[in-house]
């Protein structure tokens, strides 16, 4: 075989005789440095990517019937006159034949990064809508050494899953914002696996459904009282005119965060997937909110509102009597200081939302507040019982405990972007979740806090075998920025297999990452390394089986 053409992009080349190629023949050549498979048929001789787009295996190792190839390694099918994929997920390359005398002659030309990446972005989208991860994976991979944003890519599955959502983006929307904030701070590599764990999670809610129909904008509707009514069209119009009618950003932030603080919506959710939200939509651009704003207003509409039922109305009744404005004036107090505040608000004999107002007035301001909640919220987190994990009769656990370290997080990101009473209210309704997540405790016992011995160690490994112990002390050799990046490590390595898990892996590892450096504390980071490390018996089929034998003998509720 010898080469008869190189230009900058085009290797042209002999690769055989039409005499030595009967109809069936298949036979592997180099063009350049691409591998070639030169197949005749009775259509003629055609040249494919010897490499099957799925792993690479050799398509000449293959099967011929007809026109069609077969990579029989997983049975893919392509169709040699075209590479068109007939069965499987992608097409494979397809160049030209000339025949020159008895020659057959191919060439091949490389695509400049431009063409890459048009060619890309269909692939990725169907990619997306197939939930086809092998596909996503090795399009993300294609765009990203094409030059493409990591932000552009990791939007394709906004774009998808959004408007599919059955209630609006959830978790799958929060751990995509997550993913591209951690790809953001990454190069090369390193982006890859980020963004494909966030794409998955939006693929793989969004499979099969169709998307919402939006309505058209209309300013008219009063964003508050809509939410408060549920009405979907018209929390929708009201988004989308705001972005028709060039309004500032900041403020219909303003407007989410204060309608995610009317209510304790969704044990804490309500403000996460505001604070979420609005962080992609720094990431991408304001340009692109019309995909996701509208569909973020149907979640906090229909988010639970768990102020107005019965567990809640005490502390309700103490939180609506607050003075909501006179909390948000008051300024942190350099020297303040309350080393008995975190043991206060853990006590579990009552929601301690006087204790909170009391420090916040006392020269906590917000801002301390938080950072005693988010202390409060790891030391719980080092204190919860294992053995719980493992009652099938207890449906409280890892998932359910995480939740107040992530809200404390949201709420100070509001209160670093709009400070005010609604924000004031959002760090009350912070405190109750602390209070809720003592449920495991109340029930079974306050078991010792874990405490950890700094001792160089690799935290991968130590989360990967189940070592706790080995896990919390790595951390605590490390500085919080180093050790933080390495939990983020292991919650992307996808050890887990349900993706609602490695979304709060995900989750809980970057808010506490972030919770670390606000505080100035190991402990978020030890909590999030004993979460990461411990045993977790995730059990949704056989708790849902549980209660619905429950249910349907008794009429009753599952235990709180």
């Amino acid at each position: 075989m010898t080469s008869t053409n190189t230009s900058e992009r085009t290797t042209t080349a002999t690769v055989g005789s039409v005499s030595e190629f009967a109809v069936g023949d298949m036979k592997m050549a180099k063009v350049g440095e691409r591998r070639i498979a030169v197949i005749r048929t009775q259509s003629g001789i055609h040249a494919l990517d010897n490499a099957c787009p799925h792993q690479g295996y050799g398509l000449v190792t293959g099967a011929l019937a007809d026109e069609m190839v077969v990579c029989q390694w997983h049975n893919w099918k392509f169709d040699v006159r075209t590479g068109q994929c007939t069965q499987g997920e992608e097409d494979v390359a397809c160049h030209p034949v000339t025949i020159d005398g008895d020659d057959i002659v191919v060439s091949v030309t490389e695509p400049t990064p431009e063409e890459t990446r048009s060619a890309t972005w269909p692939s990725l989208r169907r990619g997306i809508e197939a939930n086809y991860i092998g596909q996503v994976s090795r399009d993300t991979a294609r765009l990203l050494n094409a030059g493409a944003r990591p932000q552009d890519i990791l939007w394709e599955g906004i774009r998808h899953g959004a408007p599919r959502a059955e209630w609006g983006p959830g978790h799958e929307m929060a751990m995509a914002a997550d993913c591209l904030t951690i790809g953001l701070e990454r190069s090369g590599d390193d982006q890859a696996l980020a963004l494909v764990q966030g794409i998955s999670g939006l693929a793989e809610v969004a499979r099969d459904r169709k998307p919402h129909e939006l309505p058209s904008p209309d300013a008219s509707p009063d964003f508050q009282q809509a939410v408060e009514e549920e009405d979907i069209d018209a929390v929708r119009a009201k988004a989308l005119a705001w972005i028709a009618d060039g309004v500032d950003p900041k403020l219909v932030r303003h407007e989410f965060i204060t309608a995610a603080s009317r209510h304790h919506l969704g044990y804490g959710h309500g403000i996460i997937y505001v604070q979420k939200t609005f962080e992609l939509l720094d990431h991408v651009g304001w340009d692109k909110a019309a995909d996701l704003l509208p569909h973020s207003a149907t979640a906090t509409a229909w988010e639970t509102r768990e102020d107005l039922l019965p567990y809640m109305r005490k502390a309700m009744r103490v939180i609506d009597a607050a003075h909501l404005d006179a909390m948000a004036r008051v300024e942190r107090s350099a020297v303040w200081e309350d080393p008995e505040l975190v043991d206060r608000l853990l006590d579990i004999e009552q929601p301690p939302i006087e204790v909170a107002i009391e420090a916040v007035m006392a020269g906590a301001g917000i801002a301390g507040l938080l950072d005693a909640l988010s202390i409060a919220s790891a030391r719980r987190m080092l204190r919860h019982s294992l053995e719980v994990e493992f009652l099938d009769d207890d449906s409280f656990g890892w998932l359910d405990i995480t939740h107040v370290m992530t809200m404390t997080n949201a709420v100070r990101w509001a209160w670093s972007v709009d400070p005010g009473p609604h924000v004031a209210r959002l760090a009350l309704f912070a405190t109750w979740l602390l209070f809720d997540s003592s449920r495991g405790e109340q029930r079974h016992g306050i078991e010792e806090e874990v405490v950890a011995t700094p001792e160089t160690g690799d935290i991968h490994n130590a989360i990967r075998f189940r070592d706790t112990q080995a896990a919390l002390n790595a951390v605590a050799a490390l500085d919080p920025s180093t050790a933080g990046d390495q939990l983020i490590d292991a919650a992307l390595a996808d050890q887990s297999g349900a993706f609602i898990v490695v979304a709060h892996q995900i989750k809980l590892s970057l808010a506490a990452k972030l919770e670390a450096e606000a505080t100035g504390s190991h402990l978020p980071l030890f909590a999030a390394a004993r979460y990461l490390a411990s045993p977790r018996n995730e059990r949704f089929v056989r708790r849902n089986v549980t209660e619905s034998l429950d249910f349907v003998r008794t009429g009753k509720p599952p235990q709180r």
